[in-house]
């Protein structure tokens, strides 16, 4: 790989956190990995009838540990109700409530399909092969980050 296209790719991606920053500011006390969670289990529901903590990690791929601060976070802010189902009460399910699914209307559904026509210049195409090149970057940085801390001083 040529040396100053690897320049211009982490100066892109640096680009890309910006983006990221230009997104609706989010209520108080909310981050953007919450409204990640707020979208999977709004998605889980409508595909199964219990969503649990391990569907949610699964669906992330986030650690079990991990999903479980976000979701406690989330129970704390009035957007995510726990409940035991009522044959096993070892199971933990979720469900957004009334503020979760405002939540979810606001900042997933809304907000995305606004995007999505602010976006209607970008061919799907090239979109596609963004997301696939920053997805493989990442990969392949995490992947080498031990390696990669030789050139630490």
């Amino acid at each position: 790989m040529n040396v100053e296209l690897t320049k211009q790719f982490l100066e892109t991606c640096h680009e890309a956190k910006k983006v990221v920053e230009l997104l609706l500011q989010l209520p108080e006390g909310m981050k953007p990995k919450h409204i990640q969670v707020i979208d999977t289990v709004h998605g889980l529901s409508m595909k199964k009838e219990y969503v649990r903590v391990s569907d949610v990690s699964e669906t992330l791929r986030v650690t079990m540990p991990s999903i479980t601060k976000l979701i406690n976070e989330l129970e704390s802010l009035d957007i995510i109700v726990k409940n035991s189902i009522p044959f096993d009460k070892r199971i933990i399910v979720l469900k957004l409530t009334p503020l979760g699914e405002r939540y979810y209307e606001i900042y997933v559904d809304k907000y995305h399909n606004w995007l999505a026509e602010q976006f209607a210049d970008i061919d799907e195409e090239d979109l596609l092969i963004t997301i696939q090149t920053i997805s493989k970057a990442y990969r392949i940085m995490e992947s080498h980050k031990k390696e990669s801390e030789k050139f630490i001083l």
